[in-house]
Parts: structure tokens; C-alpha cells; sequence
């Protein structure tokens, strides 16, 4: 994906995020899946609230494609049961942890990672060698390409914090940083060099 584009994309998923965020709504399954870009590329994340997703009364939902969403699910939304898409939950989520707006801003960090990159973040043969990846794989930023800009590099980095607590704090946060460090001015992208490693 082009660089401008993956920001202007990411920019409307971060949007959309933060209003979430602000009306209290905690996504937990935030995946390129279920962002949708018209044809006026206009961003829609769809398929929020994952708990309204399960039958009312049944007690148990079930993923049609259990290979990347280990969402067999039991009861409510609670600490102990794992919601989400695997190869995109934070490993607090991961790990049946109760979660909070951080583990949608982990998710947002996946899915820019794979916008800029072309290829998901944690890749396994099953749901169990993904979501360990997730808890334990290293992340190599190296796979970003060689002109990202290093506010952007930045920004994947503090969004893919394992822990919740030095991870970005606000979403609204990202959306300020691809605004102002690669945001287009007038006639187009402005483009940072990227820092060596």
C-alpha cells in the first residue's frame, strides 16, 4: 500500500476508534477484515461490539473460521474468556486478561504493521501458535520498509508495547502523531527519512 494512502487509512481507522473510545466502547476485534474503504476512500471499521455478535441466550458464539479467531465463547465479555482474532489481540486479551481501550490500540499497531509491510504481524499453524506468538514472539520492526518515516515507526512501536501500561494510552493519540509528523500539507505527503538502525 502506499505510504500516503496506509496514513490517510490509518488515520480514518484511528478516527473512528477514538469516537468508540470516547462513547465508551472497547472494540476487541479490530482486523483488516473489518475495515471497509469505499470507492471515495472513505474508512468504515465495522463490527463492533464482539459480545453482540454471540446468540442472546445461547451462552456460546462460535467463529465460523476458528483457524485465525479463537472466539468460542462463553457467556459474557469477562476476565478469564478470550474474544477476539488471535493473530491480532493483545497479549492481554491473549492470555483471557480483562481489556480495556489498549488492546484496541495493540490491534490498530497490527494492522498498520501489516498495511505498511504487506504480511501480518504473528503468523502459526494453529490458533495456539499464533496467540503465542503474540504473548512471546519478538517483533521485528526491521520488516517495516526502508522509507517509513521514523515518526511512523515510532508510532507502530508504541502501539505494539506488550505491556499495557507503556503502550500508546490513547488512540486519539496515533491520530495527532499521523496528523502532524506525516500528514500531507497542502500539496502532498511531507516525507521524514527514516532513521538508520
Amino acid at each position: 500500500m502506499p505510504l500516503e494512502e496506509c496514513v490517510a487509512f490509518a488515520r480514518q481507522i484511528a478516527e473512528a476508534l477514538e469516537e468508540a473510545h470516547e462513547k465508551g466502547i472497547v472494540h476487541r476485534d479490530l482486523k483488516p477484515q473489518n475495515v471497509k474503504v469505499s470507492a471515495q476512500g472513505q474508512v468504515k471499521v465495522l463490527d463492533f461490539g464482539l459480545a453482540k455478535a454471540l446468540k442472546p441466550g445461547s451462552g456460546v458464539g462460535f467463529s465460523s473460521d476458528l483457524p485465525n479467531s479463537p472466539t468460542a465463547t462463553f457467556g459474557e465479555t469477562r476476565q478469564g474468556v478470550i474474544l477476539g482474532t488471535a493473530a491480532y489481540m493483545a497479549p492481554e486479551q491473549a492470555r483471557g486478561a480483562a481489556v480495556d481501550k489498549r488492546a484496541d490500540i495493540w490491534a490498530f499497531g497490527a494492522v498498520l504493521f501489516e498495511m505498511l509491510t504487506g504480511k501480518r504481524l504473528f503468523v502459526g499453524d494453529s490458533v495456539v501458535d499464533v496467540l503465542g506468538a503474540v504473548t512471546r514472539e519478538p517483533i521485528d520492526f526491521v520488516r517495516l520498509p526502508p522509507g517509513t518515516p521514523s515518526p511512523l515507526r515510532e508510532l507502530v512501536s508504541r502501539c505494539l508495547e506488550r505491556n499495557p501500561r507503556n503502550r500508546l494510552r490513547d488512540i486519539g493519540d496515533a491520530r495527532l502523531a499521523l496528523t502532524d509528523t506525516v500528514a500531507p500539507p497542502a500539496g502532498g505527503l511531507a516525507v521524514v527519512a527514516a532513521s538508520p538502525q
